[in-house]
């Protein structure tokens, strides 16, 4: 009966793993049923598998749409006694945390609420859990490490306000908590500049009594911090040995004068007792016996030795010179640098594109950038005249890119061709730049490969496609424009309902009315009225007079603006969060996964089959063997990449469910709001608000 039923299953489709499944269910005499569709992989099956081995109620989440790691958490809290099946819309990760609390009694929707992840809100959790108060120390950007390290010392009772800090990564954190924990001086190292392992370097040293100021300078890296830290504590150590043997000989030096050297031997002091009667001569052959022979600072003794007679002196008597460090070599540019291309910001919040400068041209044949050389250091001496060598300065790596030439001195740098040039992670690049005056019917369209500036004004009719940037000084009417990264209308649109945007970058314009516009990456105007709006990151509408009248607007990460429609009610749609085609390539992005992983196993059983079967000396010679091995790899090559694409897909997603409308001004009636598939309008005015999604619904909140 059981074969024939294999056979059967085996004729609908179901794959290698499906068909595992499907027959552990039938070996333990469950309903397989439950699990026989080809809608479910074989992970699915495996929880639908394990509900019923169970005796649970899985109608709860025997479903094709819950994914098998949500089928997990639901499953195991019903084993728990916690039905999460109100929340199976929710992600895996939040599932176990609901789950978790539960068990706990604490309540975290709150958090929830607010937008934390579940690995921030396993911290929280237990904090809950632990009666430990974190709340004023909460920050979203926070990691889930970072805050279980201000979880635990609030739990410790430690001052964390040290360190609970957005500048400082979680293993940071938790080299100053353990330092609060040991009672040292966390400021010597509390500095957001220092990297986790040196910080551990100082609070050890710290904690075994040592002076630091040694070492601490942030030049050293941590593995020489360590190494300097041990001899140090070896030296400590010897000096133990010794120590009360010398103190008789020194309170006996000390009645009369006293000469102390400095551990690193750049200073020498010398005490004189009241009344001691040292002459000049005397104090130096002390000085050599302590092997002080340079730097000495001969007047200063004299005036001393002077002064002791009506009073105990403590003077530095030689101080030897300190290595000093070469300068680094650096570039000399000859053309602006680190252009912001951020417009500057009027008083009343309003973007002055007109006044913004957004490349820089050179011409051919100029000099671009000349490198100068690092200088090397001056070397110093310590007191008992030991030299000490001068570090040089760091060189700089040569520049890269395209568009220049380095001559023969292999420090000046020549621009090769006319055009935009550009400076960015120590990489120059010289684009070809077109530059025309205007662009009218009777110009004709302008297509080309690199960046085009319009000094002036974009007629209706045209077309104009850059490759690279698109920067227009004036105004555009009922024109195509295309570009293959960023593109600015310094002036405005006047499209008449017929001007199309597209770039691959973001759209910038003072405003725009009448037009299309799509942006991969964001929109940025003062003024947008009756426009279609669609943009791969934000939507941001600037100044106190900035609107979104009319029209539709769509953004995956948010919206912003100050005023959203108009007093008379016009209809302005806004949709938020993620788009159709971002839902199709995340859920064929999985598909393909699953598809990956299930084709793998089936490789890899393949392979360790063969392995079995036959020694390496004859399975490296046959050719089945070497096509499944050579498979087996491709395909995990597959998955791996899948995985990342995946991953990208999903953080965006995460992005896009907690997007939201921030209005300054006012929200009128008239105004509808679409995300995730729910709606929401505007039945009245609302002021100072912000729109976005709480726990599955559209929610209003003032700012």
């Amino acid at each position: 009966m059981k074969n024939q039923l294999m056979k059967k299953y085996e004729s609908m489709g179901f794959d290698k793993g499906q068909m595992e499944e499907i027959r552990q269910g039938l070996e333990k005499g469950l309903d397989v049923s439950w699990y026989t569709s080809v809608d479910y992989d074989w992970f699915q099956m495996e929880e639908i598998k394990k509900g019923l081995e169970r005796g649970l109620e899985v109608s709860v989440y025997a479903r094709p749409e819950i994914s098998y790691d949500r089928m997990r958490q639901i499953r195991k809290g019903l084993q728990e006694g916690v039905n999460l099946a109100e929340y199976q819309e929710l992600s895996a990760g939040y599932l176990r945390q609901i789950r978790k609390a539960k068990q706990g009694n604490v309540n975290i929707f709150p958090y929830i609420k607010e937008g934390y992840e579940p690995d921030q809100l396993e911290e929280i959790r237990l904090a809950l859990e632990h009666k430990a108060d974190v709340n004023l120390y909460l920050i979203k950007e926070f990691l889930g490490e970072s805050i279980r390290e201000i979880r635990l010392g609030v739990e410790e009772g430690l001052d964390v306000s040290v360190y609970a800090k957005i500048n400082y990564g979680w293993q940071q954190m938790r080299e100053i908590r353990l330092g609060l924990e040991r009672r040292v001086d966390v400021s010597v190292y509390a500095r957001e500049l220092y990297r986790w392992q040196q910080m551990r370097e100082i609070r050890l040293g710290l904690e075994e009594g040592l002076d630091v100021s040694a070492y601490k300078s942030m030049m050293y890296s941590a593995r020489e911090m360590e190494q300097m830290r041990k001899k140090m504590l070896e030296q400590s150590e010897i000096q133990e040995d010794f120590q009360f043997e010398m103190l008789e000989e020194q309170a006996k030096l000390a009645t009369e004068c006293l000469v102390t050297v400095s551990q690193d031997k750049m200073e020498a002091y010398v005490t004189l007792e009241k009344g001691s009667c040292k002459t000049k001569n005397e104090i130096m052959r002390l000085l050599a016996k302590e092997n002080v022979v340079f730097g000495i600072k001969q007047d200063e003794i004299e005036k001393h030795i002077k002064q002791s007679e009506k009073a105990t002196q403590h003077f530095l008597a030689a101080e030897g010179i300190r290595p000093e460090r070469g300068r680094d070599g650096h570039y000399e540019f000859f053309f602006r640098t680190g252009i912001p291309q951020i417009p500057a910001v009027r008083e009343d919040g309003s973007i002055d594109y007109q006044n913004t400068v957004y490349f820089e041209q050179v011409k051919a044949g100029q000099v671009i950038a000349v490198y100068h050389e690092a200088q090397p250091g001056m070397g110093g001496r310590t007191v008992d005249g030991t030299e000490l060598p001068a570090q040089g300065g760091q060189e700089k790596l040569i520049l890269k890119g395209r568009g220049f030439l380095l001559s023969q001195d292999k420090k000046t740098y020549i621009a090769r061709e006319s055009g935009k040039i550009e400076l960015k992670d120590n990489r120059i690049t010289i684009q070809p730049l077109l530059v025309v005056n205007e662009v009218t019917i009777s110009t004709g369209n302008l297509r080309f490969n690199g960046s085009i500036w319009v000094r002036g004004n974009v007629g209706s009719g045209v077309v104009i496609q850059a490759k690279d940037e698109l920067v227009i000084e004036g105004n555009v009417e009922a024109a195509r424009l295309q570009s293959g990264n960023k593109i600015v209308i310094k002036n405005g649109v006047s499209g008449g309902g017929l001007a199309i945007i597209e770039s691959a970058g973001d759209i910038h314009g003072k405003f725009f009315e009448g037009a299309s516009l799509t942006a991969n990456d964001g929109i940025y105007a003062n003024y947008v009225m009756n426009c279609n709006m669609i943009a791969g990151k934000e939507i941001i509408i600037s100044g106190s007079r900035g609107a979104i009248i009319g029209g539709n607007a769509a953004a995956v990460n948010g919206i912003e603006a100050h005023h959203i429609g108009n007093r008379a009610g016009l209809l302005t749609n806004i949709s938020l969060g993620a788009s159709q085609a971002m839902i199709e390539k995340e859920e064929e992005a999985e598909i393909k996964l699953k598809k990956f992983q299930s084709e793998l196993a089936i490789f890899e059983e393949a392979y360790r089959k063969l392995q079995k079967q036959y020694p390496p000396e004859i399975r490296n010679e046959m050719e089945l063997y070497l096509k499944v091995e050579q498979a087996t790899y491709i395909k995990r090559k597959q998955m791996e990449l899948q995985k990342e694409r995946t991953k990208e897909l999903e953080e965006k997603r995460r992005n896009a469910n907690e997007a939201k409308m921030i209005v300054h001004g006012v929200l009128n009636a008239g105004t509808v709001v679409q995300m995730n598939g729910m709606h929401w309008s505007a039945a009245s005015s609302v002021k100072n608000v912000t729109v976005r999604l709480s726990l599955k619904e559209i929610g209003v909140f003032r700012n």
